[in-house]
């Protein structure tokens, strides 16, 4: 089934096409970049954030394809340190399998210019167990950052018909989270979801907030991996 093409998905909000940002976090906790040194945003050169992503090493990002596809990718910046420095992009791919209708692998690699002294976060190379619970960290109103606590579900537990997504919407290359805070809600999508320290999704799609039900759609990096890994290599 054909993803609804709308403005207001999830935690995230990012794929109008023209209209490419997204309010700002509502609900989630204060945090802090030194907390989360991994988290950057990809970024216009007047530092307006299209989306989130994360530091896997010294040189290279992932964070969604949806993010980069409408983009000429060369004339945008990768935000580091909260913004606080930017680097330039010097090469990056998207999976071949995404797909922009069923928002199937959805999941970029970024390849910087120069290397940081930042430090990564480790890909997880195994889902957590649905329920589990994780983190996402994005932006809130004055560029700070905020932790909204979630339940990670699986791809069978999201499509199961307990939710607002069907089995053949919900596919391997996807978790969900379920925000506990039934309040939560704004974001960008690309923002990374930590469980226990390893970085397992990336904020992709969804159906409204994320919240009371309704969870958002991760990427699924433990089933994404050995693609960025192969990527992240070759560029």
């Amino acid at each position: 089934m054909a993803k609804l093409f709308v403005c207001s998905f999830l935690f995230v909000i990012a794929a109008c096409v023209g209209n490419i940002y997204a309010e700002d976090i509502q609900g989630g906790v204060a945090t802090t970049i030194a907390a989360h040194p991994y988290i950057v945003s990809v970024q216009n050169s007047d530092g307006s954030r299209i989306c989130g992503g994360a530091l896997i090493n010294s040189t290279t990002v992932v964070t969604t394809a949806s993010c980069l596809d409408t983009y000429d990718v060369s004339q945008l910046l990768v935000g580091l340190n909260n913004g606080a420095k930017t680097a330039k992009i010097a090469a990056y791919g998207l999976d071949p399998s995404y797909d922009f209708t069923t928002m199937e692998s959805d999941v970029a690699v970024v390849k910087l210019a120069e290397s940081v002294d930042v430090d990564a976060i480790e890909l997880a190379s195994s889902a957590p167990s649905s329920g589990a619970s994780g983190v996402i960290t994005g932006w809130a109103a004055n560029d700070s950052l905020v932790d909204i606590n979630v339940s990670v579900l699986s791809a069978e537990v999201c499509g199961s018909g307990d939710y607002k997504y069907s089995e053949d919407e919900i596919l391997d290359s996807m978790l969900c989270g379920l925000a506990t805070n039934s309040q939560a809600c704004g974001g960008l999508n690309g923002n990374p979801v930590v469980v226990n320290n390893q970085l397992v999704g990336l904020v992709s799609w969804g159906y409204g907030c994320g919240n009371k039900g309704n969870p958002s759609v991760l990427a699924n990096i433990p089933e994404l991996r050995s693609w960025i890994v192969q990527e992240a290599e070759s560029l």
